[in-house]
Order: structure tokens, then C-alpha cells, then sequence
């Protein structure tokens, strides 16, 4: 964005796609609870040039009429179209995070040093306190819990972290903990006055679940944190007169739900993982597990992710994960997972090109996690030339390196749905309208 183009809107980008000369951007962003984590309770709201809205209850609307008043499905005050300023603000806005989860003010926590376990520590902690739903009574915001240690004097840096001394000292035992005011996005709900009895599911098909039947232990398992997903099945309170939006990344970096839509139809996804994890060496599969246990909650296709081929076959710059019976699974999708590792790039500086110069060596030879001096930090938002330079390399060479893998992948899926050509056809017949917001209700 510029200074001139801040009145740039998303729907502005049609004229840029609307005969495919481009693809079509999808971005996302979560609908969540004021004072519930997003690891436990979340909602995807997807955007596009064309809509905007949220799969969970089939609910879509042109971008203009986003963040106008509606009363049961009908505009009743419209606004101006948000700028698309706005809504990047929302789709990044990581700091809405509950300060309860910085803190760890209600569980026992894992401390670290640097700013780049703060971040991963922020992802994994969650509030554990009595729902207010969306109430518009400010006032009437939970009371913070009182953290004595946030107050005593420092004593071992590996014991406590700066980040948590600092926000207690600024605003003490302040509700601020518990809530989101402030600083997370606040829109008109467009689903006010609506009945939730029965709606869609985000795979509105009664017998899409063609895959292996999934365990009760394995949907248990925790991923990240013994509480994630817990209250996904919870509906949107259609009494509140506002909701909070707040970047997806904050319940799993991966926006695999909008491609999972059965009507899409996608055959093969993608995907590059730019998450934070503890050390070059940390297996790189927790987002893309948790993106597993997400979709099987939710009757979506996906591949398993065997966590175990970390074990087996090490780093790697990028995994493919196929079903494991496509006549079985027909529905469900291949994935090929890039992550950051520099492996081959220290040595080629394009694939099967030796690097030569000692310049070309240097260039090369860094660390992304394990670097002290942390330059690809999360919290870095200007990053030097260099850095930025060899992040841009790393990927493009990885991506590269892997050409054929991603060829290979695209050609077994060019033959399958030669084989299949009415696969995700989705009919009117095929839905089936049913209550969808209670565990019970899934088997």
C-alpha cells in the first residue's frame, strides 16, 4: 500500500482477476471470543474479492457489505467498504493475542529468553476462564488474575522472561489480561438475529467422511495444548451486536480450512510453512498436525501426517503426504510441505550449480532458528538486505530443488481425476441440513 492508494479496497482486486490474470488471493482471519483462547475456540472467516464470510455457517456477502449492520441476513445500515488497510491490519494482527497467554497467568508456562520462544510460548499458552460469550458490556470484563511473581525482583533470566515482567509491571492485575479491547478487530455481526438451529457444516455433505474412520483417542491427542479445539463446536452468538477478528495464525499458521472445502475440489495442495520452531534441528510438523486434527474434527479429507518420518528420513526441505488408498479416499487431497531448512542451499546456489567463491560459501552458510543474534525473528518487521536476500534464495532453490517432486505430484493428479471427473461434485441432494454444533452429533 501506498500513501496514494490508501482507499484501496478488496474489492478493487476483481479488476486485476476477473479473467485470470491472476490468481485468486484468499485470505483469512478468525472470529473469536473475547476472553476464550483461539486454541480452544475459533471460527475461519474467509475473504476474497468476490465474498467474504464463514464456511462453519454457509454465511457470505459481497465485500462491500462487510462491517455493515445486519439484522437477520438483511443490511440495515450500510457503511463504506472497510479499506483493504483495515482488513491486513486484521489478517496480521497477532498482538490481539489474550495477555493471559503471554503472562501464563492461568497455567504453568515455558520460559525462554529470547523473543522467538516468547512468540512460540504466546501460541501454546491458553485462558482457562468462564465464557462471557460476546457481551457489549465492557464493563462487566473478567477480573485479571493476580501473578505475585510478576512482581518480585529478578533473579534468573532462563527462569523468567522480559516480556512478562514488562507487561506486568505496566499494567499490574488490569482486566486487560482477560480481554481483547483494544486491540483486537471489532465489525458488526453480520449474523445477528439469524437461527443457528441447523446450518451447513463446513463440509455440507452427509457421506463426504469416505476416508478411514478416525478414533476417538486420536482426536483427543493433543497437538500443541490439552484444551485445543475444544469449544470449536460452539456457535457464534447471534445476540451480540459486534465480533472480534483476529489473525488465523494465532490458532494454526496454515490456512489449509478455506482449500478444504469440498465444493472446491482440490486436488493437490502446496504449502510452505514459515513458522517459528525452537531450533533448526525441531521437527517442522506441529502446524500441519494440527491442521490434521482440525480437518478430521470436522469431517474434512486430509492425508495422515506421520509425525515419525522426521525419525526416518530427517530434515528435508519439503514432505509429501498422500493418502494412503485413493479408491478409499477419493476426496482427499495430496499435500507436498515445504519448510524453512537450509540444507542444499549451503552447497548449490541453484539446483546441481556447486557454489565456488567464498562469498558464495558465506552467503549461504546461516542459521534460520538457531542464530543468537535471532535475525529471521518473528518480531523482526524490517529485515536487513542480506537477510531478507537469503531467506528469498533459500526458498526459491528449495522450491527448485524439488521441481520434479512437485511435477510428479501434479501429473498423479492430472490421472486421477481423468479417472474421477465428477470428484467434490457438490448437489443440492447432497446436503444435508442438520444440527452440527455438538459432538454428539458427529458420530
Amino acid at each position: 500500500l501506498f500513501i496514494q492508494r490508501m482507499d484501496t479496497t478488496l474489492s478493487n482486486m476483481k479488476e486485476k482477476i476477473n479473467n485470470a490474470q491472476c490468481a485468486l488471493p484468499l485470505f483469512t482471519c478468525l472470529h473469536v471470543k473475547p476472553d476464550v483462547s483461539e486454541l480452544m475456540f475459533a471460527d475461519w472467516v474467509e475473504f476474497s474479492p468476490y465474498e467474504i464470510g464463514m464456511a462453519k455457517y454457509g454465511t457470505f456477502m459481497s465485500p462491500d457489505l462487510f462491517g455493515s449492520k445486519f439484522f437477520m441476513g438483511t443490511v440495515v445500515k450500510k457503511y463504506s467498504e472497510n479499506p483493504l488497510h483495515f482488513l491486513m491490519g486484521v489478517w496480521g494482527s497477532a498482538f490481539s493475542i489474550l495477555f493471559n497467554r503471554v503472562l501464563g497467568v492461568s497455567n504453568s508456562q515455558n520460559k525462554g529468553p529470547t523473543m522467538e520462544e516468547e512468540l512460540e510460548n504466546i501460541r501454546l499458552k491458553h485462558l482457562v476462564s468462564n465464557d462471557s460469550s460476546d457481551s457489549e458490556d465492557e464493563s462487566q470484563h473478567p477480573k485479571g488474575t493476580e501473578n505475585a511473581e510478576g512482581n518480585q525482583e529478578y533473579q534468573n533470566s532462563s527462569q523468567e522472561s522480559w516480556v512478562q515482567r514488562m507487561l506486568m509491571a505496566l499494567v499490574g492485575d488490569s482486566a486487560l489480561f482477560n480481554t481483547r479491547e483494544g486491540r483486537a478487530g471489532k465489525v458488526h455481526n453480520f449474523m445477528l438475529g439469524l437461527n443457528l438451529n441447523t446450518c451447513y457444516p463446513l463440509s455440507p455433505l452427509a457421506d463426504l467422511l469416505t476416508q478411514e474412520s478416525v478414533e476417538e483417542d486420536e482426536l483427543d491427542a493433543a497437538v500443541a495444548d490439552p484444551d485445543e479445539f475444544e469449544r470449536i463446536y460452539e456457535p457464534l452468538d447471534v445476540k451480540s451486536k459486534k465480533i472480534h477478528i483476529v489473525d488465523s495464525g494465532l490458532t494454526f499458521n496454515l490456512p489449509y480450512p478455506l482449500i478444504l472445502r469440498p465444493q472446491r475440489g482440490v486436488d493437490l495442495i502446496i504449502s510452505f510453512d514459515f513458522s517459528a520452531r525452537p531450533s533448526d534441528s525441531s521437527p517442522p510438523f506441529k502446524e500441519i498436525l494440527l491442521a490434521e486434527k482440525w480437518a478430521k474434527m470436522n469431517k474434512l479429507p486430509f492425508p495422515k501426517i506421520d509425525p515419525n518420518v522426521f525419525d526416518r528420513e530427517g530434515m528435508k526441505e519439503c514432505y509429501v503426504f498422500k493418502p494412503k488408498d485413493t479408491s478409499s479416499e477419493k476426496d482427499c487431497p495430496t499435500i507436498i510441505h515445504f519448510v524453512l531448512a537450509n540444507i542444499n542451499f549451503r552447497k548449490y546456489k541453484a539446483p546441481g550449480v556447486p557454489r565456488e567463491t567464498q562469498e558464495e560459501k558465506d552467503f549461504a552458510d546461516f542459521d534460520i532458528f538457531d542464530d543468537p543474534n535471532t535475525p529471521f525473528s518473528t518480531f523482526n518487521f524490517q529485515y536487513p538486505n542480506e537477510a531478507f536476500k537469503r531467506l528469498h534464495d533459500l526458498m526459491e532453490f528449495n522450491t527448485l530443488n524439488n521441481i520434479d517432486v512437485i511435477k510428479q505430484a501434479m501429473m498423479e493428479s492430472i490421472e486421477y481425476r481423468k479417472e474421477n471427473p465428477s470428484r467434490c461434485s457438490v448437489s443440492l441432494s447432497s446436503v444435508e441440513a442438520r444440527r452440527f454444533f455438538n459432538k454428539s452429533n458427529l458420530n
